[in-house]
């Protein structure tokens, strides 16, 4: 049996176009390839009506400065229940190497919008100029910020859910073990992964018939990978010797962890890991839901130059599906 590929999908592959000459040994020519791809992308999306966005900063562990970027949806600001509000903390995408809350402007918008939510996204630093803890900790010290900070923005500081995209959803997942470990108080109320980037040590056979499909390849993945990883290769990283809230998919113990949402694409590299991880999830009695979707690659709602709104009928309903998941906290 074939691979299947979803009708859309087969009409965009030949517009997609191949990635500049030298990109997959150049990790500042993937940055720049991504960063462009995502944010032509975020720009197709329709800005919602009435969204506010406004820039904090915070600190993070090591005591660097960043920028928190807020966006509060009108159904928010016009809902005049005196309650306070639940609130997700958006963690986006790049590979570990790229990626900015300014070109996914649109994306996080369109959540926010969808979820009735506001959304709080953190800059975090990125490899290879910071690689591991630093993206991490950034991620995690925005969640606290938050929690210390909820009254002033009419947050429930138990109704936190994490949300991270592709390598976000790496950060989000290893902040959740994080969050656990640490006994954060109130818990986070829960973790919405979106195609996470999850485990370091994903290989997929060159003879695979959906690598010629995939929009994030593994040269690709090793690159991000190694460089947050403080440049070790694969061989060198050894059982033991990269932590789990670096790559969540090595995580030994996923006891006690909040609810998850895992949406992923057949035609993804992530998909074994992702779906392996729900699996250890579900098995470890945490609540999850896990959507496939066949025949689409990953970024499949269009961070991967697949521009529309969405871009196909997939990300519609993959967006669909996180933003009712959201609302039931």
């Amino acid at each position: 049996m074939g691979v299947i590929i979803d009708p859309e999908y087969a009409n965009i592959i030949e517009k997609l176009g191949d990635p500049p000459e030298g990109t997959i040994t150049d990790v500042m020519a993937i940055r720049n390839w991504a960063d462009t791809l995502v944010a032509k992308s975020s720009q197709a999306v329709p800005w919602p009506q009435g969204m506010q966005e406004s820039t904090h900063s915070a600190t993070s562990t090591d005591g660097t400065t960043f920028d928190i970027h807020r966006f509060l949806p009108l159904p928010v600001q016009e809902d005049n229940e005196a309650a306070p509000k639940r609130a997700v903390v958006f963690v986006f995408g790049g590979g570990m190497i790229s990626g900015s809350v300014e070109a996914s402007r649109g994306f996080i918008a369109i959540l926010a919008q969808m979820s009735q939510t506001q959304v709080f996204a953190p800059q975090y630093r990125i490899a290879p100029e910071h690689p591991y803890p630093a993206g991490i900790e950034d991620v995690y010290s925005t969640i606290e910020w938050l929690q210390s900070n909820a009254q002033q923005f009419n947050v429930d500081p138990a109704r936190i859910i994490v949300f991270g995209q592709s390598a976000g959803g790496a950060l989000a997942a290893g902040a959740a073990l994080m969050a656990r470990d640490k006994g954060l108080e109130p818990p986070l109320a829960g973790q919405c992964l979106r195609y996470p980037m999850l485990d370091d040590r994903t290989t997929v056979d060159e003879s695979d018939p959906r690598v010629k499909y995939m929009t994030w390849t593994p040269p690709f993945n090793d690159m991000g990978w190694k460089y947050y990883l403080g440049g070790k290769e694969k061989w060198e990283r050894t059982e033991g010797s990269i932590p789990y809230y670096a790559a969540p998919g090595r995580a030994g113990a996923l006891h006690n962890l909040p609810p998850a949402h895992i949406g992923v694409s057949s035609l993804d590299l992530f998909k074994d890991e992702d779906m392996a991880y729900a699996a250890r999830l579900a098995a470890a009695d945490v609540a999850v839901e896990f959507h496939l979707y066949p025949g689409v690659p990953h970024g499949f709602d269009g961070p991967h130059g697949l521009a529309g709104f969405p871009a196909m009928k997939l990300g519609k309903e993959l967006w669909e599906n996180e933003a009712r998941w959201i609302m039931k906290f």
